[in-house]
């Protein structure tokens, strides 16, 4: 294989700043009123991303206790269980790039 030096390199742009977009005027927004009313099933999913936003990603007591089971030397590892879940983990991998 032979490299051609005769290539440039490629110069990307400058950022581009994002500004918020400016409102345009819309003549019939003064005579129009627009109601909208929710399903109850949309009411329903609202609440609950609402609840599910409130959960905390990380567990911090689980995170605290298995620090301190490490730090104690407490904590023990089933390499079994390890094994089987990187088996399980390639497999899903491998039927996704079929």
């Amino acid at each position: 294989m032979k490299i051609d030096p005769g290539h440039k390199p490629v110069t990307l742009p400058a950022a581009v700043e994002n500004r918020p977009a400016q409102p345009q005027a819309n003549p019939r927004a003064d005579t129009e009123q627009t109601n909208v009313t929710l399903s109850q099933r949309a009411a329903q999913m609202k609440q609950l991303e609402t609840q599910l936003a409130a959960i905390p990603v990380i567990d911090r007591a689980r995170v605290d206790s298995i620090k301190e089971a490490i730090a104690s030397g407490q904590y023990t590892i089933n390499t079994e269980n390890i094994a089987d879940g990187l088996i399980d983990s390639v497999k899903e991998m491998l039927r996704v790039a079929q």
